[in-house]
C-alpha cells in the first residue's frame, strides 16, 4: 500500500501563512517596487532625449533595460543576503530557516514544543491493515472496512525514513495528517505499544497521555460516578473506577468474599495434599495412550448424553479417538466413559464437591462447581509437558480438530481460542471461549493455569472461569509476552452458538454441507434440553432415547457384554423437527417459533 501525503500547506508561519511563503512575498513585492521605480525615473530623466531623436529609440530601450537590470540585480543581492534574510525573519516572526523544514526538523507544527518529549508526529493507516500486519491475537471486528488506525511517534527518530513522510506527519508544509501502509509507519519503531479501543455503552471516553513518566503497561480508568457505586452521574467528578464498572453502575470485577475465599482453599488443600500421587498415576496413563497431543474432556453425569452424542457421532464418521483423556467427576460417567471405550482419569478425592447433575443454567452454583473441574484437568495435563485440546461435551466434530493445530504451517501461538462472540466489557479484549481452546506446553501455559487453579476464589465471586481466565490471558500477554489466538467468530473453521443463533445465512451453508468447519461447538444455549433439541435439528444427534439420562447398569441390563457403542450409538443421526426458526437441516415449518420476534429459518 502506498503512501498517500495530504494537499500542502500553501500557508503557514505566524498565523495563516508559513515563515518562507512571507520570506518570498517580500523580496518580490520589494524587487518589483524597486523595477518600476528605477524604469519610472530613468525614463522621466532621458524624457527629452526620446522626444529629440526618434531614430535612436531602439538603442536608447535597450539601454534603459540593461541599466534597470543591473539595479534590479544589485537590490536582489542585498536582500537575500543571510543578514537581510534574518531581519525579515525576525520581523515576521520566523522560529527557523526555511531549510530545516525536513526530517528531524526541530519546527513542529502538529505539537508544540511541551509535548516534543513524548509526541512528535501522527500518521494515519488502515485499521485492516495493521490488524493482519501485527496479529494481535484478538478477534478482528468485521465491520472494519475504511475505518483507520492512529501511530503516534514518540521521537522524530521513529519517524518513517520519507522525509516529506515524515514531515506530513507533523504537519510542516501540509494540511492533514498522511496515510500509510502499517510496515512503513513503523519501520523505525523499536517498539510498539497497542491500545485497543471502542465505545463501551456509547460513554464519552477521552484519553489522558502523560509522557516523561515512569512506563505503564496498564491503563487507569476514571468515571463520573457517585462514592458508593451506581452508574454514570455526569454532575459527579471523575473517580478511580473499576474496568469492569459499568455506565449502568454493575460492578463486573468484585473482590471474592470471605466464604468463597475459604471454599476454594477446602478444595486447593485437598488438591496439594493430592497432587503428587495424581501427577504419578496420570503420567501412567498418558505414557499408555503413547499420544504427543491429547483431547482432554470432563463430564459429570448430568451431561452424560452430549458425551455420549459426541463420542457416537465421532465414530459414525470414522474419527480415532484413541487420544481423547475424559476426567469423569463421578462413578456414574465413569462407568459410562469405560462403557463407550474411552480412556479415563477418576480421582474421586479432588472431584467429590462437584456435583452430579446438570447447570439448571449458565453461571448458576453447579455450573460454576463444575467449572473447577474444567481447570484443573487442563492444569494437570498442561503441568506434564503435553500439548491438548480441551473440550466441552456439546461439540461434534466434522473433521478432526487436532489436524488443525499441529500443522506446521500454522502461526505459532501459545494458546488459541473459539472466539465466544460475546461483546461484554468482562470479557475484554478476546472474548475467549473456555469450552474449546488449543494450549501448547511451555512455561508460560504452565504457570498460566497454575495461577488460573489457584484463583478460584475468584471463580466463585464471578461465576464465570471464562471471565477469570480473559483476565489472566490479558495479564500474562503484556506481562510474559504470552502469545494469544482468538479465531473471529465470523469464521467457518471453529462456529458455535452466536454463530447458531445470529448467522442464518452461515448457518444455512452449514446445513447444505457448503462450509469447511471443524466441529460445531453448540454454545450460547439455556439448557441441555435445548442442546439437545438442536442437535436433533442439525441432524447432529447420534444417540437412542433409551440410553437419554440413563445409568451405565440400566442400560446394559447387567450384561457386561453389551457394550454401550452397540447398545446406545446410532450409524445415522436422528433429523427431527422443534423450531422452525433455529438452524435445521430440513424446513421446520410446522413447529413453532422458540423467540418471539422470530423468524422462519428456511
Amino acid at each position: 500500500m502506498p503512501s498517500s501525503l495530504p494537499r500542502k500547506n500553501s500557508s503557514g508561519g505566524g498565523g495563516l501563512f508559513k515563515t518562507t511563503t512571507w520570506i518570498l512575498i517580500v523580496i518580490c513585492a520589494s524587487c518589483s517596487s524597486f523595477y518600476i521605480g528605477a524604469f519610472a525615473g530613468i525614463a522621466a530623466s532621458g524624457g527629452n532625449k526620446f522626444k529629440e531623436n526618434n531614430n535612436t529609440n531602439q538603442i536608447d530601450d535597450k539601454e534603459l533595460q540593461r541599466r534597470v537590470n543591473e539595479l534590479v540585480d544589485e537590490k536582489i543581492k542585498l536582500l537575500t543576503s543571510p543578514n537581510k534574510i534574518q531581519e525579515l525573519c525576525n520581523k515576521h516572526t520566523c522560529n527557523q530557516s526555511a531549510a530545516n523544514q525536513n526530517h528531524g526538523s526541530n519546527e513542529h507544527k502538529l505539537f508544540p514544543r511541551p509535548l516534543n518529549h513524548f509526541a512528535n508526529g501522527l500518521v494515519r493507516v488502515s485499521k485492516n491493515d495493521i490488524m493482519s500486519t501485527f496479529d494481535f491475537g484478538v478477534p478482528p471486528n468485521p465491520n472494519s472496512a475504511g475505518k483507520e488506525a492512529l501511530i503516534l511517534y514518540n521521537t522524530a527518530k521513529a519517524l518513517p525514513n520519507d522525509k516529506s513522510l515524515a514531515a506530513a506527519a507533523n504537519l510542516n508544509g501540509y494540511t492533514s495528517l498522511p496515510f500509510t501502509n502499517a510496515t512503513t509507519a513503523t519501520e523505525n519503531c523499536d517498539s510498539l505499544n497497542v491500545v485497543l479501543t471502542d465505545i463501551p455503552g456509547g460513554m464519552r471516553q477521552c484519553f489522558a497521555l502523560i509522557g516523561g513518566q515512569y512506563q505503564s503497561y496498564h491503563i487507569q480508568r476514571w468515571m463520573r460516578r457517585a462514592d458508593d457505586g451506581g452508574g454514570l452521574k455526569k454532575d459527579q467528578p471523575l473517580k478511580l473506577s473499576s474496568r469492569g464498572h459499568t455506565g449502568a453502575g454493575r460492578e463486573e470485577f468484585v473482590a471474592p468474599a470471605l466464604h468463597q475465599a475459604a471454599e476454594h482453599q477446602g478444595l486447593l488443600k485437598t488438591y496439594l495434599n493430592e497432587v503428587e500421587g495424581i501427577k504419578t498415576r496420570l503420567t501412567s496413563v498418558l505414557r499408555k495412550m503413547n499420544k504427543k497431543e491429547v483431547v482432554v474432556m470432563t463430564c459429570n453425569h448430568g451431561q452424560s448424553e452430549l458425551l455420549m452424542n459426541f463420542v457416537c457421532s465421532s465414530r459414525a464418521k470414522g474419527f480415532d479417538l484413541s487420544n481423547v483423556l475424559l476426567f469423569p467427576t463421578d462413578v456414574e460417567t465413569k462407568e459410562l466413559a469405560e462403557g463407550l471405550g474411552l480412556t479415563i482419569f477418576y480421582e474421586e478425592k479432588i472431584m467429590a464437591s462437584i456435583p452430579k447433575e446438570e447447570a439448571g443454567i449458565y453461571g448458576d452454583t453447579t455450573f460454576t462447581k463444575i467449572m473447577f473441574a474444567k481447570i484443573l484437568c487442563v492444569q494437570l495435563v498442561n503441568e506434564l509437558g503435553y500439548d491438548l485440546l480441551f473440550m466441552d461435551v456439546d461439540i461434534v466434530w466434522y473433521r478432526n480438530p487436532l489436524d488443525y493445530f499441529m500443522n506446521k504451517s500454522l502461526p505459532q501461538f501459545d494458546v488459541y481460542f473459539q472466539d465466544d462472540g460475546s461483546r461484554q466489557e468482562r470479557y475484554a479484549p478476546y472474548s475467549a471461549n473456555s469450552g474449546f481452546y488449543f494450549v501448547r506446553s511451555n512455561p508460560k501455559t504452565k504457570h498460566l493455569f497454575r495461577h488460573l487453579l489457584y484463583s478460584g476464589d475468584l471463580l466463585n465471586a464471578w461465576y464465570s472461569h471464562q471471565q477469570v481466565l480473559t483476565v489472566l490471558l490479558s495479564e500474562y500477554n503484556s506481562l510474559f509476552g504470552l502469545k494469544v489466538k482468538v479465531f473471529a467468530k465470523e469464521t467457518d473453521l471453529f462456529p458455535g452458538g452466536w454463530l447458531y443463533h445470529r448467522k442464518n445465512d452461515e448457518m444455512k451453508k452449514m446445513m447444505k454441507g457448503e462450509s469447511s468447519q471443524y466441529i460445531f461447538h453448540m454454545s450460547w444455549t439455556e439448557n441441555k434440553a435445548n442442546k439437545l433439541k438442536f442437535f436433533q435439528q442439525m441432524g447432529q444427534w447420534f444417540v437412542q432415547d433409551s440410553c437419554v439420562g440413563k445409568h451405565y447398569n440400566e442400560i446394559v441390563g447387567g450384561d457386561s457384554s453389551v457394550t454401550l457403542f452397540t447398545q446406545c450409538c446410532l450409524a445415522e443421526a436422528v433429523v427431527k423437527c422443534h423450531y422452525k426458526d433455529k438452524p435445521s437441516k430440513i424446513p421446520c415449518e410446522d413447529s413453532p417459533l422458540l423467540d418471539k420476534k422470530g423468524k422462519s429459518f428456511w
